[in-house]
């Protein structure tokens, strides 16, 4: 079977396969913080992608494609003027997320890159307003749950997991479990179609 009739074999917004689609079990989140995910131009159609699975989930967020020819974009345009934003990368310099600190200095929004280490690293250098964000990093917590595609990090998390801690801490943690609970069904149906079993 041809690539292209792959493609087509999957739903058009979720990108998994027709008898996997996960669209009715997508909740829609609408919460204070608006999501800006920057996303590596090789991310757009990859359907094991989360960032997108995320924004499917979060109706004001916004996909900004990095990389993408002919289709500049300016992170400036989108980011609300109501209050500061914050960047979800593990810079040295990065303040730990935390309750208290969102307490004291916040709220925000929040912008997080997509794509692998080198990626995003990358991302931060060259796109001259992400490289003015204050740096946030998630406290330590449980290892990745994406079982699906192979982690080169220990600490590595799928990009779905990282936002739904960080919005735990943003906004409460019935946002967080929200957003793993399709998390974990998007990994047990992806590896189910591929004969592994997870419970």
């Amino acid at each position: 079977m041809s690539s292209r009739k792959k493609y087509e074999a999957r739903c058009t917004r979720c990108l998994m396969r027709q008898e996997l689609c996960l669209c009715a079990q997508i909740p829609q989140l609408n919460l204070a913080t608006k999501l800006i995910i920057v996303m590596n131009k090789r991310e757009i159609k990859v359907p094991t992608n989360t960032g997108r699975l995320a924004a499917l989930a979060l109706p004001h967020s916004v996909i900004l494609s990095r990389g993408v020819e002919d289709a500049p974009y300016d992170l400036a345009d989108h980011l609300p003027r109501d209050r500061p934003s914050i960047l979800l990368y593990p810079a040295d310099d990065a303040t730990l997320l935390t309750p208290e600190w969102v307490a004291a200095e916040g709220p925000f929004h929040l912008v997080v890159p997509d794509g692998n280490w080198r990626q995003t690293s990358k991302m931060r250098r060259r796109d001259p307003v992400m490289a003015t964000l204050p740096c946030v990093r998630l406290p330590a917590g449980a290892p990745t749950e994406y079982h699906v595609r192979k982690e080169t990090k220990t600490e590595g998390l799928a990009t779905i997991e990282a936002i739904a801690r960080a919005l735990g801490v943003l906004e409460g943690p019935a946002i967080q479990k929200a957003l793993e609970d399709v998390f974990h069904l998007m990994v047990k149906r992806t590896l189910a179609s591929r004969g592994v079993e997870k419970g």
